[in-house]
């Protein structure tokens, strides 16, 4: 007799952790935990994402059917950068502890922009990007049971919430 398999088998964890690496790609004691993709965070700049993108298509469509010539807004390097850091700021949901010369530098929306935007610290922007771009992140599987692939960016211990009530 086999095991029937289990559809809440397929979800992903609602947050999971990223141990930050030195530029050298030592991994450290300092942890990210970042919103998974059913987090009302990570649903909420999808949302705004998607609402950018078909405005865009939008304009572009009307230039079009006006016979003008379509022409994409440019974009500055900086930002490009403040494009980013908001890709992983708008899904980080805090920080294990950490000093910065000496004294504690806690999470906050605003300690983490400093850091991201800070371009002597541009492997940390990286490797969240990365992090929160890798298919095996959020996942779900087991930190112990799993071999961890050479992409593997996270200790992805992976926090999966129980369901609301009434929901399956």
């Amino acid at each position: 007799m086999s095991e029937e398999l289990d559809l809440s088998d397929f979800d992903t964890v609602d947050e999971d952790v990223m141990t930050v690496k030195t530029k050298d790609g030592t991994e450290t004691t300092w942890t990210w935990t970042f919103a998974g993709p059913g987090h009302p965070k990570t649903v909420e700049q999808s949302n705004r994402l998607a609402k950018e993108r078909l405005r865009r298509e939008k304009a572009q469509e009307q230039a079009v059917v006006n016979g003008k010539k379509w022409k994409a807004e440019d974009e500055t390097p900086d930002e490009a950068l403040d494009r980013n850091v908001k890709l992983v700021t708008d899904r980080l949901l805090g920080w294990s502890p950490i000093n910065l010369n000496g004294t504690p530098f806690p999470y906050t929306v605003e300690n983490a922009n400093l850091i991201l935007k800070d371009r002597r610290k541009g492997h940390i922007l990286i490797q969240a990007l990365e992090f929160l771009g890798d298919e095996v992140a959020f996942s779900g599987r087991s930190a112990t049971t799993s071999e961890p692939s050479p992409s593997d960016h996270s200790s992805s211990t992976g926090t999966k919430k129980a369901a609301p009530a009434g929901t399956a």
